[in-house]
């Protein structure tokens, strides 16, 4: 039975300290678990980081669910103030005001990930 390969790298400080806090963050047993993977995870982005066929990019995807993550965050943080306000919920399901509330929700949401996404962070 052929044995694994064993690849043997230095690290500065400051890559050790990350890796250890994947570990720790992970509950892994081992550096070695950590870095194999760091390593796996990098090594799969970089593969298709290169693939036109299969459609967008990992950071075009991430961007996409980034934005959808924010504006779910913003639609539940309005859903749970209606919730246990009734005086609020009343005042602002008025049928004319519901979609132009929405849309502002929505830009919002839309504005914030840009935000993220330029660097800024309020």
């Amino acid at each position: 039975m052929a044995r694994n390969k064993v690849i043997q790298v230095a690290c500065p400080p400051d890559l050790y300290s990350k890796i250890k806090d994947y570990k720790g963050a992970k509950n892994l047993a081992s550096d070695a678990d950590a870095m194999r993977e760091l390593t796996l995870f990098a090594l799969r982005i970089i593969e298709h980081s290169n693939d036109k066929d299969e459609g967008i990019s990992t950071r075009e995807l991430l961007e996409v669910l980034l934005d959808n993550v924010i504006k779910i965050h913003h639609q539940t943080s309005i859903n749970y103030y209606q919730n246990f306000n009734a005086e609020q919920y009343n005042a602002n399901m008025k049928e004319p005001d519901v979609v132009p509330s929405y849309k502002r929700l929505m830009a919002k949401a839309e504005e914030r990930t840009q935000q993220i996404l330029a660097g800024d962070n309020p």
